[in-house]
């Protein structure tokens, strides 16, 4: 009898420990592991592979490396250089001729007209004024020029009105820079820029 009264607590024990370590295996097994999250991360660097694949700066490098050849094929020959060159002279040639008429007829609305409207502010602009009328051949007179039109009669007509290009220089496709001798020295007659199928002057 005593030997059962020992051994009944000792079953007890043992019935009451096994669920609690059943309930603890299961437990332990419904509680989400660490690989899980880390499961759900490829599909956060999916942005990042678009945006390595994106087809957008392929496409730049493709244009720049059209420019690139098109620039490659504008060093032509030395003879079409030439070609180039006298005919943007014969239209800088034409245009200087007309505008050399607008002078002489002394139309300074005319003459006007042929000039950027950048120029047209550059010469009615106090601080142009008064730096040509300090140059020594106004001084000199003490000829002031108040008004851009001051400058078209006072300058431009005496000096401008029997002017002829002898040579240019191409900055680019669309500006040019004439030159004239004078017998002494080359000096800059206009520098022009073609906007749309006419020749305008900059400066």
């Amino acid at each position: 009898m005593n030997r059962l009264l020992f051994l009944l607590p000792v079953l007890l024990i043992a019935c009451g420990t096994q669920p609690k370590t059943a309930d603890g295996a299961l437990q332990a097994a419904d509680k989400p592991t660490a690989a899980e999250p880390i499961a759900e991360k490829p599909a956060d660097t999916e942005p990042v592979t678009e945006k390595q694949t994106e087809p957008e700066p392929a496409g730049n490098k493709q244009a720049e490396a059209a420019i690139a050849a098109v620039a490659g094929e504008s060093q032509n020959s030395g003879k079409r250089e030439e070609e180039v060159y006298e005919e943007v002279f014969s239209e800088v040639k034409a245009f200087i001729e007309n505008l050399n008429k607008i002078i002489q007829s002394k139309s300074y609305s005319r003459w006007r007209d042929a000039l950027s409207e950048e120029f047209r502010r550059e010469i009615s602009s106090p601080k142009f004024l008064t730096t040509v009328s300090q140059s020594p051949p106004l001084k000199s007179r003490g000829i002031v020029l108040k008004k851009p039109e001051d400058y078209f009669y006072i300058v431009v007509v005496p000096s401008r009105a029997n002017s002829h290009v002898d040579r240019i220089e191409i900055i680019d496709e669309n500006r040019v820079k004439a030159f004239y001798n004078n017998g002494d020295r080359e000096l800059r007659l206009y520098e022009l820029e073609r906007r749309g199928t006419s020749w305008t002057i900059i400066q």
